[in-house]
């Protein structure tokens, strides 16, 4: 099924897009930040229909309420994160365990900045886990701490920012569900959290609590994480992939699990990918995306709910930018406008319907 472009409400030339549990964050060249579906989205719960409301899915975007321009955003579950153009990090949306320990509240729409972070250059947000990168590559985690999943030692259960020292310099980093992944700017990988199905490839099913570094000969571009499994490019263009596999989203039928990359075989060289809940997201050279794993939600863009074991191609995408996975929902972002497909539930891919595997979110000027 051909993506549909969408009525908009306004054009803007979107630079970058991430897409949450059950929201979609868009920025713009202009460091405006417009957000869909749940919390995080910058909406107003309400119970009251003609308000702005999670609990109805609307095709509009929401302006976040920012009063200076954004470099970054990085969509959680229920949670947001943004990097200002002063470098200092804010976060809004909604958490029952607050963030990092520093506040038993968030506001859904109002940004908060966060204290003791300045300088960020890269920003990462999870369920109840958060990261960030300074401009010394510094890694500094907050968040629950279950399985070590702060990489770093802490008496708190819900712990504030601190910096993960184990770590050498650190260019690039990416949160799943209770664990995280950096690389350096070699490309060397470091995995610590959950790993109780090898989701850290580090050749074992136990949780890590310090940083490990993986012992594999590639070196890696960029690394995605999903709930259990992990996604990571390799500078050459060839896409690997460990830990969970119940829905194929390493790319074959078996085995079950992978405690050590295993590479994805590919029609192309690939120069992004993302990882959603249980399904990964490969974005060509050529622009062409390609989706595989869980799909009963329609988020690997197909004509039916069946979960592929191999990379398929998504189809109407041949000239994409940028591609981003979220709970059961994907986008990409093309020279014509933003796409989005899978679960609607919250409004997140922006159309009218509930649950559709294509629709048009906001178109770009670029």
């Amino acid at each position: 099924m051909r993506p549909r472009r969408g009525d908009c409400t306004a054009i803007h030339a979107i630079t970058s897009v991430s897409c949450g549990r059950d929201h979609t964050l868009a920025l713009t060249g202009t460091g405006k930040a417009f957000g869909w579906g749940g919390d995080g989205s910058g909406r107003i719960a309400s119970d009251s229909p003609e308000y702005c409301s999670t609990r109805a899915a609307r095709p509009n975007a929401v302006e976040v309420n920012f009063t200076e321009p954004l470099v970054a955003v990085a969509a959680g579950h229920g949670v947001s994160l943004a990097i200002t153009c002063e470098r200092d990090v804010t976060v809004w949306g909604a958490n029952a365990a607050g963030i990092g320990g520093q506040r038993t509240a968030i506001a859904l729409s109002t940004p908060q900045t966060i204290v003791d972070l300045h300088d960020v250059e890269a920003i990462c947000a999870g369920e109840f886990l958060f990261g960030a990168i300074d401009n010394d590559g510094a890694v500094r985690t907050w968040g629950l701490n279950l399985d070590g999943a702060l990489g770093r030692p802490t008496q708190r259960v819900n712990a504030a920012p601190g910096v993960v020292s184990a770590l050498p310099r650190i260019r690039d980093i990416a949160v799943g569900k209770g664990y995280m992944l950096a690389l350096t700017p070699d490309g060397d990988a470091y995995a610590w959290g959950a790993n109780s199905a090898g989701q850290l490839g580090v050749g074992h099913l136990e949780s890590v609590a310090l940083p490990q570094r993986l012992g594999v000969t590639e070196r890696f571009r960029s690394v995605a994480a999903g709930a259990t499994h992990t996604v990571a490019l390799a500078f050459d263009g060839s896409v690997f992939a460990c830990g969970s596999n119940h829905h194929g989203q390493l790319g074959r039928r078996r085995p079950a699990y992978a405690a050590r990359p295993l590479r994805v075989e590919l029609p192309e060289a690939v120069r992004a990918v993302a990882a959603g809940m249980h399904f990964s997201l490969a974005l060509a050279e050529s622009g062409k995306v390609y989706a595989w794993g869980w799909n009963s939600l329609g988020q690997l863009g197909a004509t039916d709910a069946a979960d592929r074991h191999e990379p398929t191609l998504v189809p109407g995408l041949d000239a994409a930018d940028a591609i981003a996975a979220g709970e059961a929902h994907a986008c990409a972002l093309t020279p014509s406008g933003l796409w989005g497909w899978g679960s609607n539930a919250s409004g997140q891919i922006g159309a009218g319907g509930r649950t559709q595997l294509h629709a048009s979110l906001f178109m770009s000027s670029r």
